[in-house]
């Protein structure tokens, strides 16, 4: 990857956010299994752990600021609607919640997408290159 020059709305602002909501359904979807979708109490523990004295010191420290936990409690709101639906179906629900949550991550102003792009032209010279570590 290379840097790019910093302009507002990068990359992933000229990309729709129905593509970024695909490509994050996409890789969601291949990463979390039926059994990784998480509880109502697993989110309401990570909703609660949030407000703990060590993540708010540590988040103090990092940023100058105390930890949001809003989000944390919207997914255990988002789970508690959700919990007549058949596992399948509570997956699919779930996977869409976080997909549209990092689409719009990525078309955010601090996406590390306006920042970054994907290198196109090699890294190296040719003389230099090992071809049992090809550039990409």
């Amino acid at each position: 990857m290379g840097a790019a020059a910093s302009k507002p709305g990068g990359a992933a602002a000229t990309q729709g956010f129905e593509q970024l909501h695909k490509e994050e359904l996409a890789l969601d979807a291949a990463a979390t299994s039926q059994k990784e979708v998480p509880s109502c109490l697993t989110l309401f523990d990570r909703w609660l752990s949030c407000y703990a004295l060590g993540v708010q010191f540590r988040n103090v420290y990092r940023y100058g600021t105390i930890a949001d936990c809003a989000p944390r409690r919207e997914d255990f709101k988002f789970c508690l609607t959700m919990r007549e639906l058949d596992p399948e179906m509570r997956r699919a629900a779930w996977l869409n919640r976080r997909a549209e949550e990092k689409a719009h991550q990525r078309q955010s102003v601090h996406s590390s997408e306006n920042v970054w792009e994907m290198r196109r032209d090699p890294l190296l010279s040719k003389e230099y290159e090992d071809d049992a570590f090809p550039a990409p």
